[in-house]
């Protein structure tokens, strides 16, 4: 048997699916992408290679989605990302996706088709990089924000949408004896509040991307807004692997 291979070419992780004959995923892999989509792309097909073979082309999405060097399919990201969601819900539904340097809203209606999408490129506040710069400054790891966040005894709130004056802010919490715990839960519905604010979301939401799997507190502090709530497992790798749906 011969496997299919999707790839989400992103700004910070290259994210990538294999996927069987039957369409169903098999195995995901990611790693960082770096300064070459290539290496990074080539360095997931290889893993696979190991104990699948593979079949030609790739499936595409993602920043770097025509960068590629090997035989390739381009995708839409959020088509992609749509279609497996779909798939996976068979039901009208919002989406956030909380990435690496984006945060997208699409709302999906009842046949699979994207009616509506938005993208927050204007600044970083509200991905990813946001809590990686905050974990930089405080000197601390994010893999410890959750731990943090759940000592938390008070939901403070950080008021600037820009990640500079965030941290400026946050600084002065420190120095007004603010604990951590507090700090980061603060942040955590910081990023929350950017994502509401795109669109206004009535029916079903699922929660994908790369940051709600590595920070469950931020899809808990969803569900106080949202009790219709879901963040699906591989919810990283959604778009790759609806790469592959779209091409069958």
């Amino acid at each position: 048997m011969k496997y299919k291979i999707g790839i989400d070419l992103g700004s910070s992780y290259t994210k990538g699916a294999l996927v069987d004959e039957n369409n169903k995923l098999i195995e995901v892999r990611c790693v960082k992408t770096g300064y070459d989509f290539n290496r990074a792309a080539n360095k997931i097909i290889d893993e696979f290679k190991v104990n699948y073979e593979i079949q030609d082309p790739v499936f595409t999405c993602g920043y770097g989605r025509d960068q590629l060097k090997i035989p390739f399919i381009s995708n839409s990201e959020i088509i992609a990302l749509s279609k497996a969601v779909f798939d996976l819900y068979k039901r009208k539904c919002s989406v956030v996706d909380i990435g690496g340097q984006d945060t997208k809203y699409i709302k999906i209606n009842d046949q699979g088709q994207v009616d509506k999408f938005k993208m927050n490129r204007k600044c970083a506040a509200g991905t990813g990089s946001f809590i990686e710069e905050i974990a930089y400054r405080l000197d601390i790891s994010t893999e410890e924000f959750n731990d943090f966040a759940k000592q938390a005894t008070e939901e403070v709130k950080i008021n600037s949408f820009c990640t500079v004056f965030a941290i400026s802010e946050i600084i002065g919490m420190i120095k007004n004896g603010t604990s951590l715990p507090n700090i980061i839960i603060g942040i955590y519905n910081s990023i929350v509040s950017r994502c509401v604010e795109m669109s206004p979301i009535e029916d079903f939401l699922v929660l994908s991307g790369g940051v709600p799997p590595r920070h469950p507190m931020i899809v808990e502090q969803f569900k106080k807004i949202f009790h219709n709530l879901e963040n699906p497992e591989n919810s990283q790798f959604l778009a790759a692997y609806g790469c592959v749906l779209l091409n069958n």
